[in-house]
């Protein structure tokens, strides 16, 4: 590797709250960490500094060991670099960082130093605002001005004998309005300090908890639980409020006469994390709704999800650091997917 092979950090630096981590200037190369790196990672620092950026970037998280290079290389020219990037912890975890990158020197050797801030609070307060201003801005104008609509024409109804059928389609936009504010409910409750006090869930008995108020609330679903390996999270009412959306989405939006749902709960083998699988018999969910979930895409009048519930589970599961994922069935039907960071060994229950 040449002469960078024996840079040290001094120990003041494991001192910092903010991680450090020293590279090559020219190869990328990781050369040393310090001890809030370690923490963040949860790896050792002879770990990490015998992996790549690959190696601890989140799955879904576009950014790969060439770009980090290109980065790197740009800020030992003189070019500093800030960026946002979502790394993977050694448990399955998934976190947001801010990294800025910027050369110096350690005992005359040239280096670039990579300081990293975990700023996954502040991208929770973010999707936050954002969920807030779409359900606001979209969702509950759009049910107000339909509910205007049909006041108006209540007064045409009493005229021609159809009240009972207006009254009926008010109360459903009232309904709907009434979700939505639940829906605000869970999310404001989950944002709170003192409910995020977490401990390891047994994923199969929360699933069989919520498929039994499901069964209970839509007596004409199949609804059936696959619990192929017993998984621990982690969590708090952010698992609840997650599954009971991903299970009421799936049958709500499902035009079959008998919703059928499965949920599946086995462990990834790649990741090591915990899977939760909800499958079903109705239409594609629309790529709109999908679209607009992307931090990248820009909330606008024109481009918006019609509903919150898949944004409620992005928020849930999110916050508990595992990730959402969607697929098309063929010929119909969808598999959307949970994957979770297990408990340790030594928090789960004896």
């Amino acid at each position: 590797m040449g002469e960078s092979e024996s840079v040290t950090l001094p120990e003041i630096f494991d001192d910092l709250t903010v991680g450090i981590i020293v590279h090559d200037p020219q190869t990328g190369e990781i050369l040393d960490v310090n001890d809030q790196i370690e923490q963040l990672y949860g790896h050792s620092s002879a770990v990490i500094r015998e992996m790549n950026v690959e190696d601890f970037t989140a799955p879904s998280t576009r950014f790969s060991q060439n770009e980090a290079v290109r980065l790197i290389q740009a800020a030992a020219n003189g070019d500093p670099q800030t960026f946002e990037w979502r790394v993977e912890r050694v448990n399955g975890e998934l976190l947001w960082v801010c990294a800025h990158l910027k050369r110096t020197t350690i005992d005359a050797t040239p280096v670039v130093i990579a300081e990293i801030r975990d700023i996954t609070r502040y991208k929770a307060r973010e999707r936050r605002l954002r969920l807030l201003s779409r359900v606001v801005r979209h969702n509950l104008r759009n049910e107000t001005n339909l509910l205007m609509g049909y006041a108006d024409r209540i007064q045409s109804a009493i005229k021609e004998d159809t009240f009972e059928t207006e009254i009926g389609t008010i109360l459903d936009i009232a309904a709907e309005i009434g979700s939505l504010s639940d829906s605000i409910r869970q999310i404001e409750e989950i944002a709170e300090p003192s409910a995020t006090q977490r401990h390891p869930m047994n994923i199969g008995d929360v699933v069989r908890e919520q498929v039994k108020e499901g069964r209970s609330e839509y007596p004409k679903a199949d609804l059936t639980v696959d619990v192929r390996s017993e998984v621990h999270v982690n969590a708090d009412r952010a698992l609840h409020y997650a599954i009971r959306h991903a299970i009421e989405n799936a049958i709500v939006h499902n035009d079959r006469e008998t919703p059928s749902v499965t949920v599946v709960i086995t462990e990834d083998a790649n990741a090591g994390q915990g899977e939760i699988r909800f499958i079903d018999n109705g239409p594609f969910i629309p790529e709109i709704e999908i679209d607009a979930l992307d931090d990248e895409v820009p909330t606008s009048s024109t481009y918006h999800g019609s509903g919150v519930g898949l944004w409620v589970m992005k928020w849930c599961v999110d916050s508990l650091g595992g990730e959402l994922s969607f697929e098309r069935r063929s010929p119909r039907g969808n598999v959307v997917r949970f994957l979770l960071p297990q408990a340790s060994a030594a928090e789960r229950p004896s």
